[in-house]
């Protein structure tokens, strides 16, 4: 039995906790190394019990608690490749125990299988994950402006799949961002889009799929009752309405996933 729990999702912190007995794998620590022990908490893990944290890439969102964390449990390992993580130790944010690895080549964090891939996102080097554990597979691709070919090729069929739905291009426009904000998050190098990300439905789904999670959503480009009407329909057009859609949230933790 694996254990997924969404501690936050959006701009002001990502992380997602994964549990497989009494192991946990933290992907990414975007939060302070206070508030990320308060979420844990609240979800019922004892941070004694994590053993590694796998970072994406370098934006503050994702690293924010990373190095504090780390050093609070014992140094515990942290891992990124090796472009994310030179440029953790120029901004002076890289935990002290740094391990590399190389996209596209999966590894061992005792039980899981991590398969690390690129997205397409203004990072240096940023990464979605497949992570594996008892013929599990868990698909994590947020902060990216463009699926191609890679996103799709690895989610498919994952029990879990966690994915951006970040923002309303009507909303979006609507906003006070100033244009040159709007254009990155509408590029290939930025956010994708619900409709962007509702049409990735067809190709992701396989038979194997429960579980959706629409994550890195905009506070004020973003609007649930939208989200669920574009995934609604595109789930019901491919005749899967069976699949369990959720929105994560920025504020709150999600429910814990069983796969």
């Amino acid at each position: 039995m694996v254990e997924i729990t969404i501690l936050g999702s959006g701009s002001s912190g990502n992380s997602i906790a994964i549990k497989h007995d009494n192991n946990v794998l933290l992907v990414d620590a975007g939060f302070s190394g206070v508030e990320l022990t308060r979420r844990l908490e609240r979800a019922g893990i004892d941070v004694s019990t994590i053993t590694a944290i796998l970072i994406s890439h370098e934006h503050d969102d994702h690293i924010q608690g990373a190095r504090v964390f780390s050093k609070r449990l014992g140094n515990i390992s942290a891992y990124a490749n090796s472009l994310t993580t030179e440029r953790l130790r120029m901004m002076k944010k890289a935990p002290e125990s740094m391990n590399i690895f190389a996209n596209g080549s999966p590894f061992a964090i005792g039980t899981f299988t991590v398969d690390a891939f690129s997205v397409c996102h203004d990072a240096v080097d940023p990464v979605g994950f497949i992570i594996r554990c008892e013929n599990k597979k868990i698909g994590i691709a947020t902060d990216l402006g463009h699926a191609g070919k890679m996103v799709p090729m690895k989610l498919r069929d994952s029990n879990l799949i966690v994915l951006e739905s970040n923002h309303d291009p009507e909303l979006l426009r609507k906003s006070n961002r100033p244009p040159h904000l709007q254009h990155r998050i509408r590029g290939r190098r930025g956010h994708l889009s619900n409709d962007g990300a509702a049409s990735l439905l067809p190709e992701l789904i396989g038979p194997l799929t429960k579980y959706l999670v629409l994550a890195h959503i905009s506070d004020d480009c973003n609007d649930s009752d939208l989200i669920k009407k574009v995934f609604g329909s595109k789930l019901k057009e491919i005749e899967r309405e069976d699949i369990d859609v959720s929105i994560a949230q920025q504020h709150e933790i999600s429910k814990t996933f069983v796969i």
